[in-house]
């Protein structure tokens, strides 16, 4: 798979993009992954980017997986700006994938009417999209928030962008079925993350994407 992410610090840090080259890779699917990203950027801002555009034309990419802002977040900027990407994807003959980031961990319940927005605009378009944001939400219930979100309280923990990958890793591949980590060389696992907390992050991506995806 060729895939191409696009977005801000939340999809750059801790390494995701490796994270989902790895888990692709690791269940037998050959990946080359390229990342656009700017610290803070907005959808909007990407969708006008030309080498997000040059790179979505001529890029001849399987996939590529666009992260909106988390924090201002508007519902019209974000369809107008998804609207404007899927054009450009489809054109390209591209899968197109909204990536929804989590909100921070002090503004929990901005994240509903992310989710509701992402929803909408993505079945009126026959889309799937990446529902990490609400992946956090589900592991939040039972995990403590220090877990999934950096000491700064915006941005993710090694741990968090590892469930944010299993985001990505469901929504591209349509598993059905969580894998369990400990059967392969799951990356979680290589960096030390506990293996229930690992087992579980992959329960909860896969059965959240499979929710919000069918």
């Amino acid at each position: 798979m060729k895939l191409l992410l696009i977005g801000n610090n939340h999809i750059y840090q801790n390494n995701l993009p490796e994270t989902v080259r790895s888990l692709l890779e690791m269940t037998g699917q050959k990946s080359h992954v390229t990342l656009l990203f700017a610290p803070g950027k907005t959808l909007s801002q990407h969708a006008a980017d030309a080498a997000v555009r040059f790179n979505i034309t001529f890029g001849r990419y399987d996939a590529v997986v666009a992260q909106e802002r988390a924090f201002g977040f508007s519902p019209d900027a974000f369809r107008t700006a998804a609207a404007s990407l899927f054009s450009l994807c489809r054109a390209a003959g591209t899968v197109f994938y909204p990536f929804m980031p989590f909100v921070g961990r002090e503004n929990r319940e901005a994240q509903l009417s992310m989710a509701d927005t992402f929803l909408s605009f993505c079945r009126a378009e026959k889309l799937s999209f990446v529902p990490a944001g609400e992946v956090f939400t589900r592991l939040l219930t039972d995990l403590p928030a220090e877990t999934l979100y950096a000491p700064d309280g915006r941005h993710a923990s090694p741990f968090g962008s590892y469930a944010a990958a299993l985001s990505v890793f469901y929504t591209l591949t349509g598993r059905r079925r969580a894998l369990i980590p400990e059967t392969f060389k799951d990356p979680g696992l290589a960096a030390g993350f506990d293996p229930a907390r690992c087992r579980r992050a992959h329960q909860e991506a896969c059965h959240t994407v499979r929710l919000y995806n069918g």
